[in-house]
């Protein structure tokens, strides 16, 4: 039988070592693909995701029960990444502008990945998102947690979730509405 994971918890909390180590398997690969999807460098990811796992080890006396654990952990992550992000810096090429402010040396240099910019945009957006999700009733969050940042299907939400698949497939339907209805209010 599967234990949930306020039971991997609070037996953590009691002693058992183990415990930690099957939440850590557990999330593991939704946090390395929650970071990397912040920050787009898989060595980054890697380093996020140990430092948010380690941030979690110390801070578990401070996870209310109750709460979504998986959440708690993609908010820790999310805040790691950000951090990272803001440490990165851009490498200066202003000694090889010419008196036009141009630099022919940038210009010259091909880089398809996004700048730190893009990437503390990026990360922002799913701040945004984020605190949009927290305006949603639980039942819708937990949906559109799992189907859009674990890639769940319908069918492994409604098992996970012990829901019916069309109770799942319209809860679905009714995040999204009232996602565009959050939307629509921010943006007035």
């Amino acid at each position: 039988m599967k234990k949930i994971d306020e039971q991997l918890i609070s037996d953590y909390l009691e002693g058992d070592e183990k415990s930690l180590g099957v939440l850590v398997d557990r999330y593991l690969v939704n946090i390395y693909n929650f970071s990397y999807k912040l920050v787009n460098d898989h060595q980054a990811a890697n380093d996020i995701s140990q430092e948010s796992f380690i941030k979690a080890w110390k801070n578990i006396r401070k996870y209310r029960q109750g709460g979504n654990f998986q959440n708690w952990l993609l908010t820790l992550t999310r805040n790691t990444a950000i951090d990272w992000l803001r440490k990165r810096k851009d490498l200066s090429f202003s000694t090889f502008e010419n008196e036009k402010g141009v630099s022919i040396f940038a210009e010259t240099l091909v880089d398809d990945k996004p700048s730190p910019l893009e990437l503390l945009t990026r990360a922002e957006d799913s701040i945004f998102v984020q605190e949009l999700l927290n305006e949603l009733n639980p039942p819708y969050r937990d949906v559109l947690t799992l189907r859009y940042s674990s890639d769940f299907t319908f069918e492994k939400i409604g098992k996970l979730l012990k829901r019916p698949l069309h109770t799942v497939k319209s809860q679905h339907r009714r995040a999204l509405i009232a996602l565009r209805r959050l939307l629509e209010a921010q943006s007035v």
